[in-house]
């Protein structure tokens, strides 16, 4: 498929991305503005979410009922969420549409109601998904561990702490979006069956004007402690742990995250088949690569149960240190195609495009082109990956568990 990438920046610093795909219907439109959750400051955990929320409920002349009737009435698939970094807004549909949606999304960024009526019905949104993510131990030991493993406040949960969001404000969240929403640090990216000369006049006339202010800096604080048991009466016990390897934007993450994959990525990979399925210890096992802008993990995961819990975390810390001068060149071609695969079926969803494109600019200051990126994988090699092994064994561990009894652990994976 022949692939066009577009870029341009207004004024006001809005960087706008597209990506025609004209072998698509539909487009995909996604509004990133640096409104995310390492702005939410102390005892205020889950307020760039609960801010997110309430500018869904009333924008300019359109109550909270009028904005949802405006966008499923045009046959747009929306969704909001907050990460670390934005705020988002992104809605999917036929590529007629696009001049209808585009209106509302900019007075949602741009002119959101905020109504003090409508805080608590937000508030119970977000604590409804709060009890539901805050009950499943996996998701407790990953929280944890992100925590304690990144520099406050990356590590913090973006879909915030009950406790806290019960305690949040109007003020507060008024006060968040008129710091935080704003033009300087917004990614607009559109992908699918676009005219990108009419897409960025459109852009233009909807949000040039805005207010050019940038938004605040955060200062990073300090890590948590590197080993942490998390009291849980249960039969099972949860294990994460993780150390630091190259963010995305560093040339060498494609080999720690094909490392990564080697070592945990699906039902074919090193803990798997040892943990797993050799020994029967646990019932999930994986490893995997996480990214923020600046710093990045490889963060492994097990559930097993408490009387082989020990056994299980000895037998991963055994993988992970097994790992350099072992890697066999099938498993890097199972990496290779793993990963083409998942590239070239992402040209089939405009959704996918316009987060894909938008995530690159952000990290990279550039969109990277299918070709360029399939060159990149095509360069991995078996020496390479050990290469870069054998130069970044894993240290510093943060180590998690979840049960009834803590773990034996120890912080350096034994050379």
């Amino acid at each position: 498929m022949k692939q066009s990438l577009f870029s341009a920046r207004l004024s006001n610093g809005i960087v706008v991305l597209g990506e025609d795909l004209p072998g698509l219907e539909s487009v995909a439109v996604a509004f990133h503005t640096p409104a995310g959750a390492i702005h939410d400051g102390p005892g205020r955990c889950g307020l760039a979410n609960l801010s997110g929320e309430m500018m869904l409920r009333g924008a300019a002349d359109r109550s909270s009922r009028e904005i949802v009737e405006a966008l499923e009435g045009a046959g747009i698939q929306w969704a909001q969420s907050v990460s670390t970094s934005h705020a988002s807004f992104a809605g999917a549909m036929v590529a007629r549409q696009l001049p209808v949606a585009l209106p509302i999304y900019a007075d949602i960024l741009r002119r959101p109601r905020l109504p003090e009526e409508e805080l608590d019905n937000a508030r119970q949104m977000v604590l409804q998904n709060l009890a539901g993510t805050e009950d499943d131990p996996g998701h407790r030991v990953m929280q944890a561990l992100r925590q304690l493993h990144f520099p406050h406040p990356w590590g913090m949960p973006s879909e915030g702490l009950s406790a806290d969001v019960e305690g949040i404000g109007i003020g507060a969240v008024r006060e968040f979006v008129a710091a935080h929403v704003r033009p300087a640090g917004t990614i607009i990216a559109a992908a699918g069956r676009i005219d990108w000369d009419d897409f960025v006049r459109r852009i233009e006339r909807l949000f040039g004007d805005w207010d050019s202010g940038a938004t605040g800096t955060v200062v990073p604080g300090p890590r948590g402690e590197r080993v942490r048991h998390v009291p849980h009466d249960s039969q099972q016990t949860h294990i994460a742990l993780a150390w630091s390897v190259p963010p995305y934007r560093e040339d060498a993450s494609y080999e720690a995250s094909a490392a990564l994959s080697v070592l945990g990525g699906g039902s074919s990979s090193r803990l798997f088949s040892e943990v797993r399925e050799r020994r029967g210890l646990c019932y999930s096992v994986s490893a995997g690569y996480q990214t923020l802008r600046d710093a990045a993990a490889a963060v492994c995961y097990s559930g097993t149960s408490a009387a082989r819990a020990q056994e299980t975390l000895d037998v991963m810390l055994a993988e992970i240190r097994r790992l350099p001068g072992t890697i066999q060149e099938a498993e890097i071609e199972r990496v290779r195609a793993r990963a083409k695969s998942a590239l070239v079926m992402q040209q089939e969803s405009s959704a996918a495009r316009a987060g894909w494109i938008a995530k690159q600019w952000y990290h990279l200051g550039t969109v990277r082109s299918l070709a360029e990126e399939l060159a990149r994988y095509d360069r991995l090699t078996v020496a390479s990956v050990e290469a870069w092994l054998a130069a970044n064994r894993p240290a510093g561990l943060t180590v998690v568990s979840l049960g009834k009894e803590p773990l034996e652990v120890p912080i350096e994976v034994p050379a």
